[in-house]
């Protein structure tokens, strides 16, 4: 007497690969799958800089002080661009400043923006190694 797998494979044909082939490719899959996922999330999550405003200040309607904490290797030297921005959140002051190379990994700095309207808020836009 037949068995049903036997009569599967006489209508639709047998496996085009073996059972145990089969579990190794998975296997060999899962793997690469999981290094590739590991080596994508270790290089976007790999920062070189980072930052954060510690406060701001408002000097004059026209002038606003930014003070933020800079984070990156020491004898590294980078580029940071602050904004100052108004009520409905557009950039009414920039500039952009060169961070010296510290001898500590974290450093405080201070800039003053002109602004061309009064302004609420600033930011650090972004910092980059030079």
């Amino acid at each position: 007497m037949e068995t049903t797998q036997d009569r599967q494979a006489q209508r639709y044909g047998g496996p085009l690969i073996p059972a145990r082939t089969a579990k190794i490719l998975m296997i060999v899959l899962a793997v690469v799958f999981t290094a590739a996922v590991i080596v994508v999330g270790a290089w976007l999550s790999r920062t070189d800089i980072r930052y954060d405003v510690v406060s701001y200040e408002h000097l004059a309607a026209d002038r606003i002080g930014v003070e933020f904490v800079v984070t990156m290797d020491p004898g590294t030297e980078a580029t940071c661009r602050i904004q100052a921005m108004n009520e409905g959140r557009a950039q009414v002051g920039f500039v952009e400043t060169t961070i010296p190379a510290q001898d500590a990994r974290q450093s405080v700095h201070h800039v003053e923006i002109s602004t061309q309207g009064e302004a609420v808020s600033a930011e650090v836009v972004s910092c980059s190694v030079l």
